[in-house]
Parts: C-alpha cells; structure tokens; sequence
C-alpha cells in the first residue's frame, strides 16, 4: 500500500490532469476538429452503450445489450487518457497530453505566424507528438479488442490523418 501511495496514486493523479480535452483544442483548430468530429475516433465512446454496433458486438462474442462505458479493459481505448471526462479517441491520444503545450505562449497564433519553427520546437518540446507513429495506434489497434481487425498502419493513417 505504501508503495501505491508513494508512486501510484501521485502518478495517477498527475497523468489524469494533464489532459485538456478537444473542445478547448478546436478554439484554435477548427477545421481539424471539425474532420476529427466526422469520424468513428470521435465517437469511440458510443460504442460501448448497449444496442450501439450489435452486430460487431455480436461478431466479437460480446453482449449487444450490455452497458460497456463504465468497463475499464473499454475504456483505455474509448476514452482519451482513460478518462470518460474525454470520450472518443481525441486530439490528445494521438497528440499527446496538451496541458504543457496548449498554453499561451507555445500556442499563440502571432507566434506561430512570426516562427513557425521556433513554436513548433517549443510545442515537441512540451509534449506534443506532431505525428504519431505506429506504436501510438497499436496500443489500442491490437490482438487484445475483441473486434480486432489486421492493422496497416500506413492505410490507416492516411484515413484519419487531418487536414492542416
């Protein structure tokens, strides 16, 4: 238990508030959100409600009927940094945690047009992932969903990546 104190819990903690969440991510970014919005990621979460995509659930020898939004094998990859707070596979999943990044003086939009570079180092630096790579996806892309398909990440990435 002391150890759980001593280094989970304060881990735990940490982590969780270092999510922000796509609706203060589309103050900025718009356009993406909107793209981001049209796809099966954003609404990930609605999977896991009963009757939602029966006949996957049913496929993957899963109950059609079952509440599966509160299940935490789910929710790691329903929910972005396994907080229901954040539903869907949002901007910070691929992107990583924005709480260091999306502040005023890395995202700054007169910054950004007077040096790009300059703020785009600033950004990596704070954690952001301008491109996610494979590892990213498969964390939940992999043999370990019941509704597990072949994954390329190549096709793949070219299906949801942005428009800038």
């Amino acid at each position: 238990m002391l150890c759980l104190a001593l280094f989970g819990l304060p881990f735990i903690a940490y982590t969780s508030e270092e999510y922000i969440g796509a609706n203060k991510c589309k103050v900025c970014h718009i356009k993406i959100f909107k793209s981001w919005n049209e796809t099966k990621h954003a609404t990930a979460f609605e999977a896991l409600r009963p009757g939602a995509c029966a006949e996957a659930k049913k496929k993957a020898g899963l109950d059609p009927n079952k509440d599966y939004s509160t299940d935490l094998t789910c929710v790691q990859c329903h929910t972005t940094g396994n907080n229901s707070m954040f539903q869907g596979v949002q901007c910070e999943a691929c992107h990583g945690a924005g709480k260091n990044y999306s502040n005023v003086a890395i995202m700054n939009k007169n910054k950004w047009n007077a040096d790009p570079d300059a703020q785009r180092k600033l950004a990596v630096a704070a954690g952001l992932i301008i491109k996610p790579d494979e590892k990213t996806c498969t964390t939940c892309h992999n043999e370990k969903s019941p509704t597990y398909k072949p994954f390329d990440f190549k096709t793949r990435y070219n299906e949801v990546k942005h428009p800038q």
